[in-house]
Formats: structure tokens, sequence, C-alpha cells
């Protein structure tokens, strides 16, 4: 009994000195840790973030004031085979709407855009698109009887056909179902 004593003593007189220089929370077992799959290093996945390649360059506030409303465009549909665009500038009552929203016929390169405004709204959509005529629908507000905000969806067709001679273009917005 004595040597089995001896041998058991022995045993932990060997892993005492290998525990000492660690925490004492290291000691236990910590079975929340997942055991690892294997030993071999797992490859690491290559940092792909941009990295500065030369010196930086300032720049300067542009100066042009016409980059202003520029600038306040919020929203924009583009129907390029027609020369034409909806967009919206912010700019409006921000309580209620805020999103002025405007047609633009582009007339040439000598005149520039012909701007038409649709109306004044939260947001919109494009449901439709056809020749010479968009079908938005609208989330707007107004002011309620009782003084609260009301807010309501529209659909509004809107037709244009841009004359030649920058007098007969013809812009309509027609309530729709």
């Amino acid at each position: 009994m004595l040597s089995r004593n001896l041998a058991i003593a022995a045993a932990l007189g060997l892993m005492i000195p290998a525990c000492d220089g660690l925490p004492e929370e290291e000691h236990a077992v910590d079975r929340t840790r997942e055991p690892l799959a294997s030993s071999a290093p797992t490859a690491q996945p290559a940092d792909t973030r941009a990295q500065p390649a030369g010196e930086p360059e300032v720049i300067e506030i542009a100066g042009d004031g016409a980059l202003q409303s520029a600038a306040s465009v919020m929203q924009l549909h583009p129907m390029e085979s027609q020369n034409a665009k909806l967009f919206g500038v912010s700019g409006g009552d921000p309580a209620m709407n805020g999103l002025v929203t405007y047609l633009g016929l582009f007339a040439g390169p000598a005149e520039g855009w012909r701007v038409y405004r649709i109306g004044d709204f939260e947001e919109w959509t494009v449901s439709e698109e056809s020749r010479r005529r968009v079908v938005l629908d609208a989330r707007e507000s107004r002011m309620g009887e009782d003084g609260d905000i009301v807010t309501g969806d529209r659909r509004l067709i809107v037709e244009f056909r841009a004359g030649e001679d920058g007098a007969s273009d013809r812009v309509t917005v027609t309530p729709a179902r």
C-alpha cells in the first residue's frame, strides 16, 4: 500500500510544477470551447480591402453654385431612350413630403434641359413606363381637417411630348387608379 501511495504522490509531484505558471482559471477544463478538428493550419481569407498605392491628393470645394441644386437630387429615374428623366430633389417641407419631383426633357446641347414640376411627395416609384408616358406610385401627406397629418398613396400618369421648337412641349399629370 505504501508503494502505491508513493506512486500517486510522485505522479502528483510531476503534475504540480507543470501547472505553477498558469492562472487558476486555466487549471479547469473549458467545456464550452469546440475541440480542434485538426492540427493542420487553415487558410486565412486574403485581405481584399483597398490599400494606399500613392500619396493622397487634397480636393478643393467645387465653386460652381449650380452644383448646389445638383447635390440636392435624392432620386433619379432616367428614360434615356426618350431623352427624359424624372428626378426628385430635397427641399420641400421635411415634415410633410419633401421630395419635390420634376420631369426633365432634354432639348439638346445648346438649350439643355426643360424642367417641369410634377409634385411634392414623400416618396415615389415608377410602376409603368412607355413611350411619352410614365406612371408614378406616390406617397404624400396633407394636413387633415383635425390638424393631424394624413398620409396616403396616389397614382399619377405623367404624359409628355417634347416639341422641337421649345414652345410646343406638352406635359400633363392625370390622377389614375
